[in-house]
């Protein structure tokens, strides 16, 4: 199978659909000889900053000396970015012939797009003898493919609010208990101060199968930032160090992570910074330049996230900012608008490509309802909206472009000087 060919089996699947549960992915693992089985690893769920936390986990690790792999979603340019061996991408050839192995395996169990993709990187990481890999869910957690890990090292939750509610339930306590579906026997926990509904949830299953929960309530302190370097300074109270991901709750992440190593493994001071300024993880308040002009790119498509982008961008004070908006058709618009009320003074609602895109005028309905002050236009294409703002000359310097990972994948590619694929 060449890699074109792996691609096209792939977009057959339609990453779009779901189907949760895990009695597809065990019996098609099983065939494959249970690569996962024996693999260490560390498994984060939650609502916002998983990826964020995989990231800076693997990094740390990486710098401690470890061979790492990485496995994340969704991806922005290349779908082999989701499987990562000691920072780097599976290559084109062990992707082919990974998938046409697990193709092989499937039987009358036809897989889903994820699940094709969690059973490539188990046998990648088997194959390449890694000795700490860190595991993104990719929705909610008892019944995402990614646990079927039957004793990680550590469980990791990093928060947890509303999102995918059509999935993982429509109150707090339905959503706690889908994420708190990673906790195994006796394996540690990790969460920050969650909501009270969230975490009573969480301690009574932990405490059910008797695994330690740790719940990292201090998040370290933003000492000062970095913005065209995307770096920020962080503290932990005795100690600074340079981390190289902007967000106000980059912090947090941090201080979980370190949280979840000093008790499964440690790394020296010298690892935990030169890892946390190599961290990289485009579309997380990733802020670029081109033409004289800055953009903010971030993936944030839910309330919470949209909330944290906010607090982020006060921070930044950059004067006039467009705003350039794009959701997805099962996100809760209203919620999410409702987070940027009193913000919007410039915004472009748009939409990115694919059949779940909110349409645009929908989009800018809504945002005209709750920010009427704002002047705001549609712009039916994500690429349009972004090329029409770095050529008018009139339009303001700064730009923030969030709401979905497929626009943020969009302005990535245009703002790099990349062509549009």
């Amino acid at each position: 199978m060449t890699f074109r060919e792996a691609l096209r089996v792939l977009a057959e699947r339609q990453e779009t659909r779901i189907l949760l549960g895990l009695s597809r992915v065990k019996r098609v693992l099983k065939r494959l000889d249970d690569p996962h089985k024996s693999l260490p690893c560390i498994h984060v769920a939650g609502t916002n900053g998983k990826g964020s936390t995989c990231a800076i986990l693997e990094s740390v690790l990486r710098a401690a000396g470890r061979r790492t792999g990485l496995y994340l979603s969704p991806h922005l340019e290349s779908v082999r970015e989701r499987i990562q061996v000691s920072g780097k991408m599976i290559p084109e050839k062990d992707f082919s012939r990974l998938l046409g192995r697990v193709l092989a395996a499937e039987q009358d169990d036809e897989l889903t797009y994820f699940e094709l993709l969690t059973c490539v990187a188990f046998l990648h990481f088997q194959e390449r003898q890694v000795e700490a890999a860190v595991l993104e869910t990719g929705l909610g957690g008892r019944l995402d493919a990614t646990n079927v890990v039957p004793r990680p090292l550590a469980c990791v939750i990093t928060s947890i609010d509303f999102d995918h509610m059509q999935w993982l339930g429509a109150t707090l306590p339905r959503i706690a208990a889908e994420k708190a579906g990673i906790i195994k026997p006796r394996v540690p926990v990790f969460c920050p101060t969650l909501p009270a509904e969230a975490r009573s949830v969480v301690s009574r299953r932990a405490k059910a199968l008797k695994a330690p929960l740790t719940i990292v309530d201090r998040p370290f302190k933003t000492c000062s930032v970095r913005w065209q370097k995307n770096l920020q300074v962080l503290s932990d109270g005795r100690k600074s160090f340079a981390l190289s991901l902007l967000g106000s709750r980059q912090g947090g992440n941090a201080a979980l992570a370190r949280a979840v190593l000093d008790r499964v493994s440690p790394v020296s001071s010298d690892a935990w910074s030169r890892g946390l300024r190599q961290v990289r993880l485009p579309a997380r308040c990733h802020v670029l330049t081109k033409n004289g002009k800055t953009a903010v790119v971030d993936g944030a498509h839910n309330p919470e996230a949209m909330g944290e982008l906010v607090r982020t961008v006060k921070g930044f004070h950059p004067g006039r900012v467009r705003w350039i908006l794009a959701l997805m058709k099962d996100k809760d618009k209203g919620a999410v608008a409702g987070r940027l009320a009193g913000m919007l003074r410039d915004v472009v609602a748009t939409a990115p490509p694919g059949a779940r895109a909110l349409p645009a005028a929908v989009l800018a309905d809504e945002l005209r309802r709750q920010s009427p002050r704002a002047s705001v236009r549609v712009e039916p294409e994500a690429a349009a909206a972004v090329r029409g703002w770095l050529r008018d000359p009139a339009a303001p310097k700064t730009a923030v472009v969030c709401g979905s990972f497929y626009l943020a994948a969009e302005a990535l590619r245009i703002l790099n000087g990349e062509s549009h694929a």
